[in-house]
């Protein structure tokens, strides 16, 4: 009963003001009047569906639902970061704070939702402080890769306490609309969504959940196919073509270490990479052979880059209808895949990580 009454009493307060009508009411100190962009997210996709442009007049914005299901969209303000906004349709919250700390308040699903926030506020603010210490670290002169090692047991276990939370709270309230949002934190989302009641799947977030659901069978497919490409597995075998347009397969490459190289010239740790992986392909080329796979790039682009970049070994173009980078597992770039003379996969190395060049130092110096 007095839930009920406070959340009438603030609505009553919004509608005097002039802003109960909207699903989302935003009051934030610490924005400008102007133009802020508002991003709706496909969670299946992992992309931007589209955006808005709305406008802020005394530190406020509003946002409405639009059909029947609840959406997830990034505010982004003019200079003070993103904000993440769920708007839910026959719900109404009101946003505010700032930027960096905003607090909700309304009906039963954002008084839900700033209620679980209470208890991560503290462990997020934990979070910041151990990034500015690092930074303010690094700042002032000490080494970053130093720093980092000491700095991320610490950063880890508060992150777990963040997750164990929201599991928890997931596990303790598979009916409330809360747990469908916090999907997107949890490790192991096909545990999570399995926890979730038939109510809270097929109702206002069953966008979200189903979206959840495609980001789960994908984590399923690529743990699969990180098992097949274990070390002392077969290398998948396939022909792509040259920039000169020939068939060349990995089968032809055996009798040598080879490095599969899945890059793009629009990554630019990639494009970072190559002056260390030149002299180390000039090291060591009596040895192994460098196998560039360019991916997510047209044939125009990749043609170029090689050209601009000087890249001295052999490349093959992957098309985006291909299987390839499914196949071994490839979740970010650059990623190398190191190849005995066998053909079976020695080590994988993602990133553009001094760990690659070490390993082949002691590969072949042994």
């Amino acid at each position: 009963m007095k839930r009920r009454m406070l959340f009438q009493a603030i609505m009553m307060s919004c509608a005097a003001m002039g802003f109960a009508q909207h699903t989302v009411t935003a009051k934030l100190s610490d924005l400008k009047d102007g133009d802020i962009i508002v991003r709706y997210i496909d969670l299946a996709k992992r992309t931007v569906a589209h955006r808005d442009t709305l406008t802020v007049k005394d530190g406020t914005f509003y946002l409405d639902a639009k059909g029947d299901k609840a959406q997830m969209a990034q505010v982004a303000g003019q200079q003070q970061g993103s904000l993440r906004v769920f708007i839910v349709p026959g719900e109404q919250g009101v946003l505010t704070g700032t930027m960096n700390h905003a607090e909700w308040s309304g009906s039963k699903f954002y008084t839900d939702l700033a209620k679980f926030e209470k208890t991560t506020d503290p462990l997020y603010a934990e979070l910041r402080s151990i990034n500015d210490d690092y930074s303010n670290k690094v700042k002032a002169g000490a080494n970053a890769d130093s720093l980092h090692n000491i700095i991320m047991p610490s950063f880890r276990a508060t992150q777990k306490k963040i997750t164990d939370l929201q599991m928890d709270f997931i596990k303790n309230n598979p009916s409330n609309d809360v747990s469908a949002t916090l999907l997107m934190y949890i490790d192991d989302v096909q545990q999570a969504i399995n926890l979730l009641s038939p109510s809270v799947k097929t109702g206002k977030f069953s966008e979200i959940v189903a979206g959840m659901q495609v980001l789960a069978d994908r984590q399923k497919a690529q743990a699969e196919a990180a098992a097949r490409v274990a070390p002392g597995k077969m290398a998948p075998d396939f022909t792509l073509k040259t920039p000169e347009g020939a068939d060349l397969s990995l089968a032809s490459l055996r009798g040598k270490y080879l490095i599969l190289d899945f890059w793009g010239s629009w990554c630019g740790w990639c494009i970072k990479g190559f002056p260390d992986m030149k002299k180390y392909y000039e090291k060591y080329k009596s040895k192994l052979e460098i196998l560039g796979v360019d991916c997510r790039d047209t044939q125009d682009k990749w043609k170029a880059a090689i050209a601009k970049y000087e890249l001295p070994w052999k490349h093959v173009y992957n098309p985006d209808n291909s299987s390839l980078t499914a196949e071994y597992a490839i979740e970010g770039y650059p990623t190398k895949v190191i190849i005995d003379p066998d053909g079976k996969i020695v080590k994988t190395i993602e990133g553009e990580d001094p760990a690659f060049y070490t390993y082949l130092d002691e590969l072949f110096n042994n």
